[in-house]
């Protein structure tokens, strides 16, 4: 998901960075066969990931994305703390269900901004989700967090890149998995922009009735 949000962003206009902080480097040896320069790549431990921001806002960068090893850890709780907004891919079965408390548990902490994505679903029937992805969703309902109202089918297309590096969606624009990518792109950056919003109501709210030094009427 991190990999094809930042393709897919990147696409689109955004000047896009992913930053790999999972210890397996998957997406950076992505990034490495690729060959092609956008999105940027980075590759950070946890603890230097806000410097790695704010490197990337000197550089002019839109977005970024932060690719996370999946264990709700320390780490996690790390990376929580520090990005703008979490998003938390989970598939519908009960045991990955069950274990997306404990990541939860790390956003409630934190009171971060955050949504969940349904991952690797069944295909849908028609226009209709197959009855363990609309299960998953009704379960997530006693989470205060919000969810993606699209849910990302398991592909191969999207596994695997090409053998040249690129993305499926690269290739394929029209095709139904850049459809899905683009419908949680946009919802994404709806949450962003909201919470940018929220963030500035609250600033506004704090902020003093008169500039410091500056006598009242």
């Amino acid at each position: 998901l991190a990999v094809h949000l930042a393709v897919y962003a990147a696409m689109r206009g955004e000047k896009v960075a992913l930053i790999d902080t999972d210890p397996q480097r998957s997406t950076a040896e992505w990034w490495r066969a690729r060959g092609i320069a956008r999105p940027a790549m980075a590759e950070c431990s946890v603890e230097a990931l806000p410097n790695a921001l704010n490197a990337a806002r000197q550089r002019g960068f839109t977005l970024v994305i932060v690719d996370t090893q999946p264990r709700a850890d320390r780490a996690a709780y790390l990376v929580a703390e520090t990005v703008d907004f979490s998003l938390i891919p989970c598939r519908p079965g009960p045991m990955d269900l069950r274990a997306l408390n404990r990541t939860v548990d790390i956003i409630d902490l934190l009171n971060a901004p955050a949504g969940i994505v349904l991952n690797a679903v069944p295909p849908p029937r028609g226009d209709q989700e197959v009855s363990i992805t609309r299960n998953a969703r009704e379960s997530m309902r006693r989470f205060n967090l919000p969810v993606a109202p699209v849910a990302i089918t398991q592909r191969d297309t999207l596994a695997h890149p090409m053998p040249d590096g690129r993305a499926y969606i690269e290739l394929y624009p029209d095709g139904k998995p850049s459809q899905e990518i683009g419908q949680l792109w946009r919802w994404v950056a709806a949450q962003l922009s909201a919470d940018h919003h929220d963030r500035d109501d609250e600033l506004h709210d704090r902020a003093p009735a008169h500039p410091p030094g500056q006598p009242t009427a």
